[in-house]
């Protein structure tokens, strides 16, 4: 049993507590849209935000306690990906200060409700520190944190995490330019644990380096299929160890999961998963975490 209220140094522990934001009209307008940079058809509010529920519901029905971020500012069309504005340490929330200048002020409204429900402000990403939180970070265990070198995330941002978490092993890694700046890749966007010694991973996108230190620590690498990378394959939130939610549409993923003893939950993403390159982690920011 736990007594602390906030802290989530772990992609595994049993989720007790997050926070998410429901697409509201900002998601669906065409000038936000076509501002951030994507160029297919404007999203049906209506469907993300049946699908936003749906995922929801998965949350819930494992027994997590779900709080929304409400009043988001119409500009900003990528509210929903709520985890990029911040890391929960133990010590109170990370801000991001964000690489894509369309998302800078993002993070205002998810502060706003996590001061609401008394997690702390830590620290907040200096400039010219650049970050998108939990997209771009992976906690290997509580004292190991995996942070990717991108077009978002700086070498100025990494280095005011690794000073910040004195007490954690804070290491980089640098990804490829896959299609550009205009296109997010995040770490979070390659591999995803499933429990402390198994996770799923895009092989062709994953530094090597971290490919090292992923068998160093005899962590098991299920590998995704290029299709079904397309499909948010490597983006799957652990709830508790063995126990994930994922983007429908992904069967052989599903499967290699399932065959290891991984209780599955899916629900469909068109507009809120493969629409935007996301998927269920990047739609949850952790609040508490048992470990």
């Amino acid at each position: 049993m736990i007594s602390r209220t906030y802290g989530a140094q772990s992609m595994v522990g049993k989720l007790k507590r997050a926070l998410v934001h429901r697409p509201g009209i900002e998601f669906s307008d065409e000038g936000n849209y076509r501002s951030f940079g994507f160029t297919g058809p404007v999203p049906d509010l209506s469907q993300a935000q049946d699908e936003h529920d749906a995922f929801t519901q998965c949350l819930k029905e494992f027994g997590v306690q779900v709080d929304y971020v409400e009043n988001v500012e119409t500009k900003f069309t990528g509210s929903t990906y709520v985890t990029d504005c911040g890391i929960v340490t133990d010590n109170g929330i990370v801000v991001s200060r964000m690489g894509k200048p369309q998302r800078i002020g993002e993070e205002k409204a998810v502060v706003k409700k996590l001061t609401e429900i008394d997690v702390p402000i830590y620290y907040t990403i200096q400039a010219p520190g650049t970050v998108e939180g939990g997209g771009e970070t992976i906690w290997l265990d509580h004292d190991t944190l995996l942070v990717g070198r991108t077009f978002r995330t700086n070498n100025e941002a990494y280095r005011q995490l690794k000073h910040l978490l004195s007490n954690v092993d804070v290491i980089q890694f640098q990804l490829p330019y896959y299609q550009g700046p205009g296109t997010v890749l995040h770490l979070g966007s390659v591999m995803s644990m499933i429990d402390e010694h198994l996770c799923v991973g895009y092989l062709p996108l994953m530094p090597i380096e971290m490919y090292e230190l992923l068998h160093e620590r005899d962590i098991e690498i299920i590998p995704i299929d290029d299709d079904e990378f397309g499909n948010s394959a490597s983006n799957i939130l652990a709830v508790e160890p063995d126990k994930v939610v994922m983007v429908a549409g992904n069967p052989n993923t599903q499967s290699a999961l399932e065959q290891r003893g991984v209780e599955v939950k899916t629900f469909e993403a068109h507009w809120t998963g493969r629409d935007r390159h996301a998927g269920p982690t990047c739609m949850t920011m952790s609040v508490l975490r048992e470990y």
